[in-house]
């Protein structure tokens, strides 16, 4: 297991992972005042998302008793930003099923719609948990089965669910084949059917070709020198590059061709490093993406914060 060193240098907190004869260093700055909203409107919606993280219920995470800790020194352990992205979804989900009392604002009306999700993704998958935590509550509002044990009791015939409805398909890519594997056997652990859960290795959404009704994207966000991004490594799963935005710049076009108009949605994961504020501009302005932050927290020293992003015009595809 990599040994970690923690050190706050100017401001700056490094945590150097040792493995064997390889370092890495994890540049994380803390918070500074030009990550502060620049706009009354969006520093509101950041209050709005704080009091929502505060008064959603917990999400409840798969099973991952199938993992070891050697499956983690190759793919990314589900932390503080995957239990944050999860409760996020589920928020969406019981606001759609009607399960939500306490109205923040008005961006709290239901932007998942059951009858119209058919087909989902998830870039950078890792472990497979936010995509198996969407399929298991999706499954569980249309009748079908699942479980968390390492037998799949769902009955199912191709395409079809243990309801007889039309089965929803779940795409989820990742660049490292561990994830690849890690990813599908998740699924198998909880009870979701392979026919129904495609595990696919590529680099962002780059062979994904229809579009998307549910988007689920935790890049790596946390700001490093852009030599670390896109390593074969497990620093690959945080190394973010240039305010932790490499990674996540490189996937703006994917997320606004895939995403299906009118009804499509997407989470993101942002720290504050990433310049939230400024994304949601650049989605609004160059792909007409409406963008708030949905749920905010913090955890330890960075806030994390689940940006919902949907479209407001059909994306022009080309011949």
């Amino acid at each position: 297991i990599p040994s970690l060193s923690i050190i706050i240098f100017n401001n700056v907190l490094l945590l150097f992972f040792a493995d064997g004869y390889k370092t890495m260093a994890e540049h994380h700055p803390l918070r500074t005042p030009d990550q502060d909203p620049t706009t009354q409107t969006y520093a509101q919606l950041n209050a709005n998302a704080e009091k929502r993280s505060k008064s959603c219920r917990s999400a409840q995470m798969p099973s991952l008793k199938h993992l070891k800790m050697r499956d983690y020194e190759t793919v990314y352990e589900p932390s503080d930003d995957t239990y944050l992205l999860i409760d996020a979804i589920g928020y969406d989900l019981d606001l759609m099923d009607g399960q939500i009392a306490s109205i923040i604002d008005r961006d709290d009306v239901p932007k998942l719609y059951r009858s119209k999700i058919k087909r989902t993704c998830e870039i950078g998958c890792g472990t497979g948990v936010p995509s198996v935590y969407l399929a298991m509550r999706l499954r569980a509002m249309t009748g079908g089965k699942t479980n968390s044990c390492n037998e799949c009791n769902a009955d199912t015939t191709k395409g079809k669910n243990d309801n007889g409805r039309e089965s929803i398909m779940h795409y989820v890519t990742d660049i490292n084949p561990d994830a690849i594997r890690i990813a599908k056997w998740t699924a198998e652990v909880n009870g979701i059917p392979l026919e129904e859960f495609h595990a696919i290795q590529c680099d962002l959404a780059s062979k994904i070709n229809d579009p998307v009704d549910v988007l689920i994207f935790n890049p790596p966000y946390v700001p490093t020198p852009d030599e670390e991004v896109g390593s074969n490594g497990i620093e690959a799963s945080w190394a973010g590059g240039k305010d932790g935005r490499v990674v996540l710049d490189r996937a703006l076009s994917d997320i606004s061709r895939l995403l299906a108009f009118p009804h499509g949605v997407a989470y993101v994961v942002v720290v504050d490093d990433n310049y939230p504020e400024e994304l949601a501009m650049i989605m609004n302005e160059r792909y007409e993406i409406k963008v708030i932050p949905i749920l905010r927290r913090r955890a330890r020293n960075e806030f994390l914060t689940i940006l919902r992003m949907t479209p407001t015009r059909m994306f022009q595809r080309k011949e």
